[in-house]
Order: C-alpha cells, then structure tokens, then sequence
C-alpha cells in the first residue's frame, strides 16, 4: 500500500518541473482543472437560523448545517486547533508541502502502511470544492494543481476562512460556527481551548470522534489536537496542562428542537410568505428573530406531562393516553409565545395546534354572546333555559339539545348562562340573534371552518382548530381589536440586509364595549362557573371551557389583560375520552400548572374598561 505514497510524492515533486515549456498547460486541460476564481463568487449553502424573543439560538433550517463566519469572527486558538492536527506548516508552504510529504512518506515506509496522509489544508480545500471523494493517483494530481493555483490567488487567512467554513464536522453540521452551536450551544467565537480541539479532533472521523455517540475516543483525540498545538508553540505549557485535564461538557443533543418541533415547524411555512424564492430557506440562510419564549415553552411541557399523569391516575387501565396542544399568546402584540400541537413531536409531527380541526363544545358559545352584545344585548339580559325541541319541517326529524346532566334553571341572566355553560339558554340567543349573524362574525374573526347554517352552531359542532379559536378570544381581551397571531418579528439575510419586519395594526372588529362586556362575562366563569378551579391564581382572568357531548374533546381557553393560553385535549381519533373528562377536568387543570408560573413574568393588571357605560 506504501507503493503509492512513493509514486505520489515522486509525481507531486515532477509537478513545478512540469510547468515549462508548455506541458504544464497540457497537463492542467487534459485534467480539465477548474478555474480557482471562481471562489470570488462562490456562496456555500447556509442554514437558516432561528431566535427566540431573548435572541437566543434555539433552531436551524438547513440542507447543509452551516453558518458562514468571517475569520476574525473566530479565535485564535481555533484556527490554530485546526492547523495543528491538519497542517502544520500551513503558513509556509505554498499548496503542497513537500516537507510534509517526505515526512509521511517516511512513517509509512516504517510503518509498511498509509497510516499517515499528507495533504495540506489547501488541497482539503480544492478537493472539497472541486473534486470527487474518490482515492486516484489523477485526483491527487488535479488535487495537488488546484492547491497551488489557489494558492497563488488567494491569501493564506482566506483560505482557511473558506476551509473552515466548509469542512463537516458530523452531526450534519459543516463549519466551526455551526458545529459550535449543536455540541456546545455556542458561537464560535466564545469557544474556550478545549472546545476548538474538540471540534479539530472530529476531522478525521466525525461519525466515529463524534462526543455524543464516543465521549472518551473524542476526549483521546481532542488530547492529541492540544499536545500538536503544544508542540508546535501554539499554546503554553499551562494552558495545555488545563485544557487536557478539562471535562467534556457537552451541550444536550437538540435540546431545544425537542421542545419547539411544532413551533419550528409552524415558523417554516410562514416563511414561506416573507421570501421571494422559498428554496433559499434552505440553502442561503436567514436571520430569524421569532416570539418563541423557551422557559414558557418548558413551563407547557411539564403542564402537559402532569395533565397526563392526571389523566392516568384517574384511568389506570388505559393503553393509551389523548394528545395535548397548548398555545399560548401575549394578548397586546399577538406574539405566539408557545405551540405545541401533541405530546412529543420526535413521535408526531402533527401539529393539531394548527393543522387538527376539532369541534369547541361550549368554547365557541363566547362568540354567540359577542355577536348578541354587539346587536344590543346586555349581561343582565334574561334568557329562558329550559327544554327544548326543533322539529325539521323537511323529514320531520325532532333535534332535542340538553344541558349537561340535564339540569335546567329557568329564567336566567346572560351572564349566568354564559357562567355555567347553559346550553339550552345559548340555544335559544342563537336563535334570536341569527345564526347567519354569529357565522359572520366568525369569519371576521378569522376562523377558518365550514359553518353550518343550523342551532347546533350554539354546542359547538363545526371544528376550528386551536390557534384560530384562540386567536379570537386574544381578539375579546384586547377590546375588540383582532391581531393575526406572530411568529416572526424579523427576517434578515445573514449580511443583516431586513427583507421583513412584522408591523400589523390590529383590525376593530367588534366595539370596545361589546369586548368588554364578554370579558366580564368571562371572568364570571372563572369565579363562579366552570372554570372555578382557577379562581384561587392571584391574577384577574377570564376564559371559558369547552366540553363536547360525547366527551371527545375538551378544551379550556383563558387569559389575563397580558397572556392567553388555549388548551385541547383529546385522540386523533376521535374516540371518547371517558366518562366526566370535560374542559374543566382533562384541560383546565393543564392551563392552570401553565398560567401559574407564566403569569409571574407579566405585571398584574386589570382588564382596560372603555369610557361608555353598559
């Protein structure tokens, strides 16, 4: 095998002496070696990155895994990690190092093997950019032209800038900025000594060396990397004496993918809107600054798991256990804070928080009570609740709506009956407002569903998915004003050109009064109806549950003056969901574990009345 050596490093030393007489012209077309200038206009493909609204870098979209830095964007100890282990005589030689080769040639000579290469970071360079993977004595040679062609074009800091962006370094990342972040959450320029020889010590196997998968084969070969940089007076004594005796501290593989996969997501298709080809997503990177808050979204997390314990602990013999999606959104700006659409996204992709359409039950009868307020109605009104039957003049089929467990109170005030989920009582408002008036109304609300034109508009029947539902009651606690609910706040190309800034002015649908009106309403739910459970938090709230007839779904949708949070639970099934399992028993306990450490970051206020009296 050392055979080959011998040969190569008798052409590479031909090479210079062939560049006369115009056989050296030849040899470069019968090679058909690339221009090297073309690298003036050269652009890698760049992952996109993604900030959450504290700009921390929580996700990246990419085909490549790479961000594109300058080399003064990088420490010293980092170029100086790679070139130890890699090329050594990096600045002096001229492409090829002769030097080096001898010396390889001479290992393996001894050693009867190729247990040592002797390509320079250059010809890494031109054969990561120009040539095939593939071991040939006619790459090496084209390998060995290009690396003194580029060479002779470019300075020595701008090919290792170029070489550093571009090298892979395993877990799909390439570059040093890249990698930085996924093992140590970190830009490239805050890496200490020991992190820069970890990522040089994966150039050499990057799936074998890989600290995740072989801690201690990637801490033996960090140790290498440092005693080269030692040896070659790179690093002091002490400094290498520290950094060899340093633990691996690895940051958590994905740790935060894992929690915002649904949000990741989310924000990939709204991007599509925000750029002109939507491919470049992919490939040319953007900087994205988001609305995610990751705390909020750990507090979601750890509701949603004790939901589930709840739920077990209430149906021990159950072999599965309903999915779970939370959305959380700050009433003022629209900012979606939170989206989770199921219990594990790595499991399901599916993101019922958007894309599942389940029906509301009672959490839709909000916005009949709206449409009733702004046609006149006031709380104090009084409806009848009280049996009920519709017969269909067509087929003479009898629709007879019930209240939950068929209890019934008379004469009530819309308030009571909005407090304690009364269906009946909504029946019969439905039917005095209109129903095509209550079905306008949702659409200019922004509820994308197919409404049937029937009473049974008042249970809740047509499906809405979770965002759309909570994005109208934000609409209720910001007085009227509907607001498109934000993921993105800015996109920017990695140069920091912006080509979007979020700036929505919020559309009046309703009157303030109106608005206000059902906030009081809602706020009745919380301290004498349904959602009860919350009215011990210290903080003014309003919501609403939801509880399908056949147990199905439930939901509980709440807010404060500053954040609301919407909750569904149920199976992609459709299957029941047990006995008793309403809004206010599998959701509302969800919302109040979520709201109750959420609601600490936000000052406490109450709702802002408008000037006209009701």
């Amino acid at each position: 095998m050392y055979s080959r050596i011998v040969k190569l490093a008798i052409l590479l030393l031909l090479v210079p002496a062939l560049f006369g007489a115009g056989f050296g012209y030849a040899l470069v077309n019968y090679l058909e070696i690339p221009d090297v200038k073309e690298l003036e206009s050269y652009r890698p493909k760049a992952a996109t990155r993604l900030y959450a609204d504290d700009n921390t870098l929580f996700a990246e979209i990419f085909v490549e895994k790479r961000i594109p830095i300058p080399i003064t964007s990088m420490p010293e100890h980092l170029k100086y990690a790679f070139i130890a282990i890699e090329d050594v005589r990096f600045y002096n030689h001229f492409g090829v190092d002769f030097r080096g080769i001898a010396r390889a040639l001479y290992r393996n000579i001894m050693k009867r093997s190729v247990a040592e290469g002797a390509s320079t970071i250059t010809q890494q360079l031109a054969r990561n950019l120009y040539l095939t993977p593939q071991k040939s004595m006619k790459r090496k040679i084209e390998e060995a032209i290009l690396a003194i062609q580029i060479e002779r074009e470019y300075s020595k800091d701008e090919i290792l800038n170029m070489y550093l962006n571009l090298i892979y370094l395993g877990e799909g990342t390439h570059g040093v900025e890249a990698a930085g972040y996924t093992y140590f959450h970190k830009k490239a320029k805050d890496l200490t000594l020991e992190e820069s020889a970890t990522l040089a010590a994966l150039t050499k196997s990057p799936s074998r060396l890989s600290p995740y998968k072989n801690p201690v084969k990637a801490v033996e070969r960090r140790n290498v990397v440092l005693k080269r940089m030692y040896d070659a007076d790179f690093i002091n004594k002490k400094d290498y004496e520290r950094a060899v005796q340093a633990p691996l501290a690895l940051a958590s593989l994905k740790a935060y993918e894992k929690r915002t996969g649904y949000f990741i997501e989310y924000v990939k298709q709204a991007l599509e809107e925000h750029v002109e080809n939507p491919q470049d997503i992919y490939t040319t990177g953007f900087n994205i600054r988001t609305t995610i808050n990751l705390q909020m979204t750990q507090y979601a997390y750890e509701a949603i798991e004790r939901g589930i314990q709840g739920y077990r602990k209430r149906h021990p013999n159950t072999k599965s256990t309903p999915e779970v999606a939370l959305v959380a959104i700050e009433v003022k700006t629209g900012d979606i804070k939170v989206l989770i659409g199921g219990k594990d996204f790595a499991i399901s992709p599916y993101n019922r928080a958007v894309q599942a359409k389940r029906q509301p039950g009672s959490a839709f009868k909000p916005i009949i009570y709206l449409a009733a307020l702004e046609h006149g109605y006031r709380p104090d009104d009084t409806l009848v609740d009280g049996p009920i039957s519709f017969t269909n003049p067509y087929t003479g089929a009898v629709w007879q709506p019930k209240n939950y467990r068929n209890e019934y109170h008379g004469i009530v005030t819309m308030r009571r009956a909005l407090e304690l989920s009364l269906n009946t009582a909504t029946v019969r408002l439905l039917d005095s407002v209109g129903v095509e008036n209550v079905i306008d109304l949702a659409k200019q609300l922004h509820i994308d569903s197919n409404f049937a034109p029937n009473l049974s508009l008042s249970l809740g029947t047509t499906e809405i998915a979770p965002l759309d539902l909570a994005a109208a009651y934000a609409t209720f606690a910001r007085g009227g004003s509907y607001l498109p609910p934000v993921a993105i706040k800015v996109v920017a190309t990695l140069d920091g050109e912006e080509r979007y800034r979020e700036e929505h002015i919020g559309e009046q649908i309703v009157s303030p009064e109106a608005a206000a009106m059902l906030v009081d309403i809602m706020q009745g739910v919380i301290k004498n109806g349904t959602g009860r459970s919350a009215a011990s938090m210290p903080y003014v709230l309003a919501g609403k549950t939801g509880t399908t007839d056949d147990f199905r779904d439930a939901w509980f949708i709440g807010f404060s003056p500053n954040l609301l949070c919407a909750v569904w639970v149920g199976y992609d099934k459709k299957t029941n969901l047990g006995n008793k399992e309403s809004g206010a028993t599998a959701a509302l306990p969800i919302w109040i574990d979520f709201m109750s450490k959420t609601l600490t970051h936000y000052p406490k206020e109450d709702f802002l009345q408008p000037v006209a009296e009701y």
